[in-house]
Order: structure tokens, then sequence, then C-alpha cells
């Protein structure tokens, strides 16, 4: 079955003005300066200084390095990996050097520790002297790595993974050497601990000395203080760390590379402090994230200092990894003018789209990130993450609180993940700010549309789609009951066209919105809601107290509903012709055909029948109208004739196999829609027991405290509701349109359930219900919220889901007839479920909007508003 989602994502400080986005201007000046190097044309095959597919690894690294040097220092050139699989070790580029490996090439790295020697670099932010990167560079220019060959690491779990001390990765703490005991999934062991603790107490970067029995794995590639660096085309797998780190260097070009790197700590292409850098149509499938910005980790990145600055990402892939493009979270030094465009990414596996990691142990300011024109199949939990909670218990020095601010997402579409947008803020601070999403459609969303913890200010949308429906960030008002109040009448200028209608309406629909309204404004003390309710009597009522639409020989117990909002707008304000009005549709009441046990018939054309409907149309005006119109001390009786036909229709239309109540019964029992034996229609249409059970509590509402029957009033509406959510959809918190048919073709309906929700929990305030009720009336409030309340582009809210209407016949008999002459039989209603549900649903009925306005206005009451609920 179809369902609608919601709605709002989260209430924050005053509207900002979204951004204007995308700097075109500033992409520009980055892109101009970035420029791929050229070599010249002299060339150094590998095989030719002692390089063999059958030599040793440390012969291999011996003749490459041979090529490499000589190349560097006669000008430069190409070094060149022929077809065939090499082993070697560490390898060292030099200036104007470029790396060619050629279609079929595959340079492999031995898992032999000796020929990795120390170099500095950083591991994950923080500097030390540690095994050499597989290819490594260090105050080059001009460098490249380019050709359709293979660099493969050779990480596995019999290798360099198994360093990670996690058993996943091939730990045995029998056998691995490089490491003792492990303190958290994906890292290195102790070693890596004494690293952290040397960046707190400011150890000199000559004693952070690490590499052969430390375990901190190496990097695949990493270029260090270089600049005009190209990688280019490549195939690289099977990383023992990261794949890529460019650290300190700047001018650089990736470009349709290809990562293959699902092991620990898999990271794809990690620029750390690094400046004008464009990555590019490159592949990604990773065990980690598929891009990483980096700034260095806490104390050395702050005190370093150096950004990450003029990044661009474009038309590149993202499959498997924690994020397609992450910022941190080791960003202690910054992160600026980042942007991202033209990208796909897809994988149950790739957890995050755009992900700014960070925490008070690093600081740093991210600023000025830019994302556009990105396409999502799957993501695992939010296509939008910043989190400035990242790694809460980790041991160093905490109080530099990072700030996030700047950030624009357009055009992004996601189809399934768990949130749209989470943010994490800091509960003391509230730094992350300035956040735009523009023109994104989210599909599929499983859990919350946009989720916030800790401060957070300034986060814009505009035109931001999830599930089908519009998000602000902002809402116009702060209660829902004031919210859809002044949405409706934005829909409906004219009060008297409330209900779709083509000319000034009276009818039970109009006027249980209207009364809804009235309470809103009461509970809101909005003008614009009373100046507007004033104009419905004003238009439909005339000076003599006759109303428009208005036929008192139809008694037609619908039609004596808007009568009860008259007569409290007369109370509030009064008038002689309103009092008229109110007079003939009482009469009417006093009037009404019954059947022969004293029950109003339901209508004229529908004489002899009794329908829970009818028992709300009539009975909440017919009780709070009489101590006004007749006095308080006849209003007894009509307190007493209420109860009798309320019991009486209790008793008839109970159902005991299901424990609900039917929708109608026929005296005559020769409806074609009665049972023959009973006079009962076939099933529990959820709103006519919504009317029943809304009939009782407004009844209650007029009765004086010390009514006799208010008992008894009060134990048939437990009994009701306490087996209407015994009917309760689990998952959601709804209720299914027809109540007593399990069928996939049935559906979550808006109306019943709004009034379900109200009647609970009113019930529950004025001390009718028991706290499980009230529960079952929270959940159910706030699966309305979730199933079917939109937001619009207008910033108005929608009602959605809402069964149009659903009715019995009417039928031909003698005793309609008699009592309608003129009437046309209709069988195509009759009663079964296939009828119910081929009735036309549509947003904004206003038997939904009014109980859905009333449960909000009791929310309010117990302390909840539009931010708390959406929180």
């Amino acid at each position: 079955m179809k369902k609608t989602n919601i709605i709002l994502a989260l209430l924050l400080f005053p509207l900002a003005i979204i951004a204007d986005g995308w700097d075109e201007g500033l992409y520009k000046q980055i892109e101009s300066r970035i420029i791929a190097p050229t070599f010249n044309e002299s060339t150094y095959n590998i095989t030719k200084y002692g390089a063999s597919t059958k030599a040793t690894a440390a012969k291999n690294q011996k003749a490459i390095l041979k090529a490499i040097d000589l190349c560097s220092k006669k000008g430069g050139g190409k070094v060149i990996v022929p077809e065939g699989t090499f082993m070697t070790g560490a390898i060292t580029l030099k200036s104007n050097v470029n790396l060619v490996l050629e279609k079929g090439a595959v340079l492999k790295f031995a898992f032999q520790p000796e020929l990795y020697p120390l170099v500095y670099t950083r591991y994950e932010g923080l500097d030390l002297y540690n095994y050499s990167p597989c290819i490594y560079a260090n105050g080059a220019k001009n460098i490249a790595i380019t050709g359709e060959g293979t660099i493969d690491g050779n990480g596995n779990n019999d290798t360099f993974w198994q360093w990670t001390g996690v058993p996943f990765f091939g730990y045995d703490k029998e056998k691995t050497k490089e490491n003792c005991r492990y303190p958290a999934p994906g890292q290195t062991m102790g070693y890596r601990a004494i690293l952290q603790q040397m960046c707190e107490d400011n150890t000199p970067l000559e004693k952070r000395v690490f590499g052969m029995g430390k375990g901190l794995r190496m990097q695949l590639v990493n270029l260090v203080n270089s600049e005009n660096i190209l990688i280019e085309n490549v195939t690289m797998l099977n990383s023992p760390f990261w794949v890529m780190h460019p650290l300190f260097s700047k001018n650089i070009t990736v470009r349709g590379v290809k990562v293959q790197n699902e092991g620990p700590n898999g990271d794809g292409c990690d620029p750390e402090s690094c400046e004008d850098v464009l990555i590019e149509n490159c592949i990604f499938d990773t065990g980690d994230d598929c891009i990483a910005i980096k700034s260095g980790r806490n104390g050395d990145g702050r005190r370093d200092g150096r950004p990450s600055k003029n990044i661009i990402v474009r038309g590149c892939t993202m499959k498997d990894g924690h994020g397609g493009v992450v910022i941190g979270s080791e960003i202690s030094g910054g992160c600026k003018n980042v942007f991202v465009e033209n990208c796909r990414m897809d994988s149950p596996n790739l957890d995050r789209i755009l992900r700014i990691k960070t925490n008070s142990c690093r600081g740093g300011v991210t600023e000025n990130v830019y994302m556009r024109n990105v396409t999502v199949g799957v993501c695992k939990e939010a296509v939008m993450r910043i989190n400035l909670h990242y790694q809460p218990k980790e041991a160093a020095e905490r109080g530099h609180n990072p700030t996030v601010r700047n950030v624009w997402m357009e055009n992004v579409t996601c189809q399934k993940s768990k949130y749209g947008i989470l943010l994490n803020g800091l509960e003391d601070e509230s730094n992350i700010y300035n956040i735009n999403v523009k023109n994104c459609t989210f599909n599929g969303v499983t859990e919350e549309p946009v989720r916030r913890t800790g401060k957070s200010h300034d986060i814009n949308f505009e035109n931001l789609k999830i599930n089908g429906n519009i998000i602000v960030a902002e809402a116009p008002y702060s209660r829902y009951s004031e919210w859809m109040a002044m949405s409706e009448i934005q829909r409906n200028p004219d009060p008297t066209l409330i209900d779709f209608a083509k000319k000034p309406k009276w009818g039970y629909v109009v006027g249980i919105e209207l009364e809804a309204l009235l309470d809103a404004w009461q509970a809101n003390k909005n003008e614009k809601i009373i100046n507007y309710l004033k104009e419905y009597p004003a238009k439909m009522i005339d000076a003599e107290g006759n109303i428009t639409g208005y036929k008192y020989e139809d008694f037609n117990l619908d039609n004596t509903r808007p009568a009860r909002f008259i007569l409290r707008m007369n109370n509030l304000f009064p008038e002689k012709k309103n009092e008229t009005a109110l007079r003939t549709v009482f009469r009417q009441l006093e009037k009404q055909p019954r059947t022969t046990d004293g029950v109003w018939w339901h209508k004229a054309i529908y004489a002899n029948q009794v329908w829970l409907d009818g028992v709300y149309m009539g009975h909440p005006f017919y009780t709070m109208a009489a101590p006004v119109l007749k006095g308080e001390k006849k209003a007894a009786k009509y307190y007493d004739d209420a109860h009798e036909q309320i019991a009486k229709t209790f008793n008839r239309t109970f159902d005991e196999k299901t424990g609900l109540w039917k929708h109608a019964w026929d005296e005559t029992r020769t409806m074609f829609w009665a049972d023959k034996e009973t006079g009962l229609s076939k099933h529990t249409w959820a709103r006519a027991q919504g009317w029943y059970a809304m009939a009782i509590l407004e009844v209650l509402d007029a009765l004086p405290k010390d009514n006799k029957h208010r008992d008894d009033f009060i134990r048939m509406l437990n009994k009701v509701m306490k087996n209407t959510v015994k009917y309760q959809d689990d998952k959601t918190g709804v209720w299914y349109d027809v109540m007593d048919v399990n069928d996939e073709r049935n559906y979550l309906e808006a109306t019943a359930s709004s009034m379900f929700a109200y009647v609970l929990l009113k019930g529950s305030r004025l001390g009718y219900f028991d706290n499980q009720l009230k529960e079952a009336g929270i959940k159910a409030y706030k699966g309305i919220l979730k199933q079917f309340v939109r937001v619009n582009a207008d910033k108005t809210i929608s009602l959605t889901r809402c069964c149009e209407v659903s009715g019995l016949g009417p039928g031909i008999n003698k005793y309609v007839l008699k009592a309608a002459p003129k009437v046309k039989e209709n069988k195509r209603r009759d009663g079964s479920f296939e009828y119910y549900i081929s009735e036309p649903i549509r947003d904004n009925d206003g038997k939904g909007v009014g109980p859905f306005i009333w449960a909000s206005i009791e929310m309010e009451r117990m302390g909840y508003d539009v931010k708390k609920l959406n929180d």
C-alpha cells in the first residue's frame, strides 16, 4: 500500500535568505590555475635497468629507483613499466618524472617491511617517520603516475591488513608480529595511541620514529611537499592503508583513476593541506571514504595551520565507501572552497554523499563547500551529514570547537537513504550555520527527512523535496493547529466555499472545519482566523434568519452540524438573525423522524436508517444548544434523549465478532446493503467509527458535570476507543480505511486517524482514559505527521490521503418513497469493501482537517510544538 510521508524538517532560528550558491567565478579561477605537468619524450624502460617479472621485489625496487633517478637527472621524461607483473618495494618519485604503467602492466608491492625505509609522512593527520608509502615523493616538482596499468598494494588478510589487529582482516595474536593489543575497529594497536599522545605532548618530529615492528600501515601513493602533480588513468588496488594521499602539495590533477580497495581505512583520495586540486572522472570503490579532504589532526594540524583549499571534484563515480565526498575528520587546519559536481554515487554500502566530520579535539573552520548536479541511487545513511561529534571518546585535549559554515547543495537527487539531512551540532556553541539545500529531491527516505541534534542555525531549504514533500527549515508557525488553520484560509479565502464548493455551502464539513478553526483562534489568538470566521454567518444567514442552502424538510442530520459552529460564534458575537437560524435547526432535531425505538433517521432519503455519521451530526449541537435555546431546566430531557439514542446505537451497531461498530443499521432490513437478519451494513468504516467516538466526546463537553449519564457515556467511550486501538497499525500508529478487512488494497486513511487521535488525546486530558490510551493518541498523532502531513512549496501544509466520502445507498422501499418520493437509488454504494476503497482520495478534506486541528491543539496543550515534534 502506498504511504505518504511527512513534512517538516526542523524549526530553527529566524529564516535567512538562501545564499547565491555555487560561486562560478571562484570555480573558474581555481580551474584555470590547475595545469597538469608535461614531460619530454625521453623514455626509461625499467627492464633496461634490471627489472623483470621473475626478479625479486628487492631487485626490481633497485632497478625502478635507478630508472627514476636517471630520468630526473637527465631533465625528465617517462619511466616505463611494461606489460607484466613486477614485484617491488617502496619507490620514490623525483622531479620531472612520469611513471607510466603500460596496458597490462602491474606494479605489485611486496609484503616485506624491510623494503619500505623510514620517511617523513603523516599517519591520520599526525607527523612522524614511518614506513615509506609504496610510491612516495617529497619536495618534487612536475611528477606523474599515468597509463592503463595497475598499481597493486598487495593488501590482504595475509599481508598488511592484519596489522590492524582486527581478526576480520587476518590478525592472529599468535602469528601477527607487528601488533600486540587493539583498541578500536579499523585502526592499528598500541603504537597509534602512542603517536596520538606524542601529538598531545608536542613531541619533536625527530623523536616520532615508527616503522618496523610498530604496525602503522603505509599509503599506496603519498606525495609530500610537491607541486605540479598528475595521476591519470591507472587502476589502484588493495592498498595497505589510504590509496592516494597528497600532502602539503599543490596543483594536483587526479583524472580517470580507478580505485578498488575494500581494505581497512581504504580511503580513495585524501588531499591533506593541499591547494588547487582537481579530481575528475575517477571511479572509487573503497572500504572507507571515497574522497576525504584533510588538514591535520588535533595539535599537529592546528600548529601547522595549513588548510586544504581550492578543490574541484567532478564527473566521478562512487560505489562502496563510508562517504562519497568527505571533509575530515583530520581537518584541524581547516578547509575552504570545495566544489563537487556531476558525480554519480550508488551503493547500499555507501554510507553518505556529502559528509563533514570533526570534533572538539580538532578545531578549525570548514567553509565554502559546494555540491551540485549529483545523482545518487542508494546510500545507507544520509545524503548530507555534518557531524561535530565524530569520535566523541577520543582521548585528546578538548575545547577546540570546530566550525562548519557556508555549505551549498543544489540539484542533488537520491532514491534511497535513511535520512535526507543529518546535522549533529555542538551543545555549547551553534557552530553549524549557513547550510543551504536547493532544488534537491530525496526519495525513499526511511527514517527522518531531516534530523538535527545539538545547535545549528541559518539552515535554508529551497524546493527541497523528500519523499514527494516539500521540506522547510523554518516553519511559518510554531504550532500545527495555527499552521493548518492559516493554510486552509490561504487555500480557501472565502469560508463559504470550504469543502471544494463552487457556490456558498451550508454543510457538515464546513461546520466541522470552521469550528476547528474557532478553537485554533482561541488557542493561538491569530486575529486573521476570527475575522475569517465572522464572514461565514454574515454571508450565509440573512437578516430574517434564513440559511442559504438549508432545507428543513430534508430532515438531513448532516445539515444540523454547522449550527454548532454558529451557536459558538453567536455566544461570542451575538446577533438576532443567528439565533433565529439556530432555533430553526433545533426545531428540525425536535421533529426529526425516528425509528420505532426512538433513534433519529439519518435523512429522509434514508428512512428508518441509523448511521454512525448522523449521531455526530446532530447530538453535539442538540446537547450544547438545549440549555441556550430551551433553558437549563428543560435541557435535562434533551440530555436524556441524547443518551438514550446514543446508547441504543451503541448496542445496535456493535459487532461482537470484531469488537467494532458497523457503519449503519436499517430497521426494515430491506436495504440492499443490509444484512437480512441484523439489518447491519457489512463493514466497519473507520471514519464512521470516528464520527461516533467524537459524538460521545463532544456530548460529554455539553453535559453538566453532575449529569446522571456522564459515567455511562464515559464507559461507552472507553469501550469504543479501547477496541479502536486494537486496530491501530503498529508500525505507523494510524488506521486503515476499512477497519475489519485485512487486504493489501486497504489503505491508511487520514480523516479517521485524525478523529481517533483527537478523541484519544482530548479524552485523556479530561480524565476519561488511562495512560495507555494517551500513549496511543500520541503515537497516532506522530503517525499522522509522518504518514499524511505534507509541506507545500508555498509553506502551507496539507493533510493527504483523505477519503472523500463513503455512504450507503440510497435504496428504495416503501418507507423511503413515502419520506422522499423523488429519491434515486444508488446500488454502487453497497457497503462492500470493494465499494469503500473505490471512493476518491484527496488532500485537505475538511472531515480530516478539522479533527487534525483539534488533535494538534491537544498535543500543544501537552507542550508539543512544531520543533519538538520534529526533533
